[in-house]
């Protein structure tokens, strides 16, 4: 039994461990988000005139007691992070200014969290494998 213990705790990592391990994987999917976003944000004649710099708003936390990562958009004093659950949504854009020009235009959501999500999972896990084996050295 005293084996079976050993053993055991010799494939759990500890906090600080599992921290590195999901930094790795963290920092691949910021820069998949950051890239993501950068090309998806609209653009052109119905584009919003104030332009949001969000990919300055995305950040990193760390949770101590079990070494999670989560990578998402600073909403503080001074960030806009609170903007991307908006931007996903899509709107109807009402423009034009008296009774004939005035059209309504559908701007499709952006969906870059979803997307980057599903583009570097692969990618995500194959960070934490290698980070894994760096550190038990498999």
């Amino acid at each position: 039994m005293k084996k079976l213990d050993q053993a055991l705790s010799d494939l759990s990592l500890t906090p600080n461990q599992k921290k590195q391990m999901t930094k790795a994987g963290a920092l691949v999917y910021k820069e998949s988000l950051r890239s993501n976003m950068n090309n998806s944000l609209h653009k052109g004649k119905y584009s919003r005139e104030t332009k949001v710099k969000l990919e300055d708003d995305i950040g990193i936390r760390y949770k101590v007691e079990d070494g999670a990562t989560y990578v998402g958009f600073k909403s503080t004093t001074g960030h806009s992070g609170y903007i991307a659950r908006i931007l996903n949504d899509g709107y109807a854009a009402h423009g034009g200014k008296g009774a004939k020009a005035h059209k309504t235009r559908i701007i499709s959501g952006l969906h870059f969290q979803e997307k980057s999500l599903v583009e570097s999972k692969s990618m995500i896990l194959a960070a934490e494998a290698k980070k894994y084996r760096e550190l038990t050295g498999d």
